[in-house]
């Protein structure tokens, strides 16, 4: 986190020795540690929240692409099963383009 020798550490503790005093040093460490330990902790819970939330937006964005996919296939199958009623009945062709008859049409796409 921060690169600090171990010169600056005993250099940063004299001097906090002699503004604070020896009565007063120990409390103020342990102040400064606390609140150190505060920031570690809410930094790393940022961190995860962010990453669950970019995880959450990848996940999602899967989803909708193989939700579209799905479609896309399930839209192809009914294509090819109507050319086939099409083609194996000319009589449906006809009720089918003119609109007449649309049950017995509904019907032989679903036997198929």
């Amino acid at each position: 986190m921060f690169d600090m020798s171990f010169l600056e550490l005993v250099i940063v503790g004299i001097v906090g020795l002699l503004v604070l005093g020896p009565e007063r040093l120990p409390g103020a460490i342990r102040t400064g540690s606390l609140y150190v330990g505060r920031l570690k902790r809410g930094f790393n819970k940022l961190r995860f929240e962010i990453e669950d939330e970019i995880n959450a937006t990848e996940i999602r964005t899967k989803l909708k692409s193989d939700a579209i996919y799905r479609i896309d296939d399930d839209l192809a199958a009914l294509k090819q099963n109507l050319h086939q009623a099409i083609n194996n009945d000319p009589d449906a062709s006809t009720e089918i383009a003119t609109g007449d008859n649309s049950r017995s049409a509904n019907n032989e796409v679903r036997e198929l």
